[in-house]
C-alpha cells in the first residue's frame, strides 16, 4: 500500500481556514490518509486507483475529512470516467479541438480568486463557434478545468465560483443541448468532481434561456440548485467579488486576450498530470451513470419546438 507522506505547503491563511472550516491538521490528515487508502484496497469494485497522498486529498478536503464520504466521492467520480468516457478520456489541452476553445476563451480559469479566495471558472457563451465545436467538446474542456481545480489546493479548502455570461448566447447554441447533456454535466457538476461550488453566477440569461436553464437546475440537488443566482448586468457580481478579478471587459483590469494565454499555459503545464489520470479500473455497469429514459426525446423535442416558435416571432 501507499505511504507517502502529505507534504504540508499551504500559505498561512489557507492553513488557517483549513483548520477552522475542515478540522485539518497533521494528525487527522495522516489518519483519514490511512483509513482511505485501507478502504481502497478493500473495496469490492476498486481494482486500480491512485493512492498517493496528493491524489487522495482532493477527496478528504471535499468531504472534511469523512472517509466514507470521500469513498463514496472517489467511486463516484471513477465510474462515471468510467462510463461517460467520451467527455473524459481525451482531457489534452493539444487536442485541437480542445485548444481552438481554450484559444477563444470559452471557459477559462481567472488568474486572481475572489474576495472570498475561490478560484473563479468563467464561461463566455459568445465565443462558443457551433459551426467548429459541438457540446461534447465543451464538456470535455469544462472536465479539464474540473481536474485542474480538483489538484489545486486553494479549490480543495475554499471551494469555487463560477460565472456564465450569458450576455449573447444564441438560439443556434442552445438549440445543440441535448437532455442527456444536461443531466450528464449535472452528474460531473455535482457528484463526480471534488469541488465545492460556493456560487454559481448566470448574467444577463435571455428569456428564451430560461426553460433550458430550469431543466437543467432540476437536475441538481437542492443543495446547488440554493447556490444559483441569476442576475441582471455586471455590478453584483463585481460587488460580490472585487472588481479585479474579472477581465477588462467586465469591470476588471487584465483583457480577456491576455486572461486567455495565462490560462492556456496553465493548462499545457498540468497536461501530463491530467492524463495520467486515465490510469484506473474500477467495475461499473451502464445504468450505475446511464441518464438517458424515454421521455428524454420529448423534451428534446419540446425545447427545439420552443426555439423555433420564438425565431418565427
Amino acid at each position: 500500500m501507499n505511504t507517502d507522506k502529505y507534504e504540508c505547503k499551504l500559505d498561512s491563511d489557507l492553513a488557517v481556514k483549513a483548520r477552522n472550516e475542515l478540522r485539518e491538521d497533521e494528525n487527522l490528515r495522516s489518519q483519514s490518509l490511512d483509513q482511505l487508502r485501507e478502504w481502497i484496497s478493500k473495496h469490492p469494485k476498486i481494482k486500480r486507483c491512485r493512492t498517493d497522498a496528493k491524489f487522495l486529498m482532493r477527496f478528504l478536503r471535499t468531504k472534511k475529512f469523512s472517509v466514507p464520504n470521500a469513498l463514496e466521492l472517489l467511486q463516484n467520480y471513477l465510474q462515471t470516467r468510467k462510463n461517460l468516457s467520451y467527455i473524459f478520456e481525451c482531457l489534452d489541452p493539444q487536442d485541437p479541438d480542445i485548444d481552438r476553445l481554450i484559444t477563444n476563451g470559452i471557459i477559462t480559469i481567472l488568474p486572481e480568486p475572489d474576495a472570498f479566495g475561490c478560484p473563479v471558472v468563467l464561461f463566455q457563451a459568445d465565443n462558443f463557434d457551433p459551426k467548429r465545436s459541438t457540446v461534447p467538446h465543451a464538456m470535455r474542456l469544462t472536465n479539464l478545468i474540473f481536474e485542474i481545480l480538483s489538484d489545486d489546493e486553494r479549490s480543495q479548502i475554499c471551494g469555487i465560483t463560477q460565472i456564465f455570461d450569458c450576455s449573447y448566447i444564441s438560439l443556434e447554441l442552445l438549440g445543440l443541448f441535448k437532455v442527456t447533456h444536461l443531466k450528464e454535466f449535472a452528474q460531473c457538476w455535482q457528484t463526480t468532481f471534488p469541488l465545492r461550488h460556493r456560487i454559481i453566477y448566470f448574467v444577463n440569461m435571455p428569456t428564451f434561456a430560461i426553460a433550458l436553464y430550469n431543466i437543467f437546475k432540476s437536475f441538481l440537488s437542492e443543495k446547488l440548485r440554493n447556490r444559483l443566482k441569476v442576475v441582471d448586468g455586471w455590478d453584483i457580481v463585481r460587488k460580490d467579488l472585487g472588481e479585479s478579478v474579472l477581465p477588462r471587459e467586465f469591470g476588471g483590469k487584465i483583457p480577456n486576450s491576455d486572461v486567455f494565454e495565462a490560462f492556456k499555459k496553465r493548462a499545457y503545464k498540468y497536461r501530463d498530470e491530467i492524463l495520467t489520470l486515465n490510469d484506473f479500473d474500477i467495475e461499473s455497469s451502464e445504468n450505475e451513470v446511464n441518464f438517458g429514459n424515454t421521455h428524454d426525446a420529448d423534451l428534446d423535442s419540446a425545447i427545439v419546438g420552443s426555439f423555433r416558435k420564438i425565431e418565427v416571432d
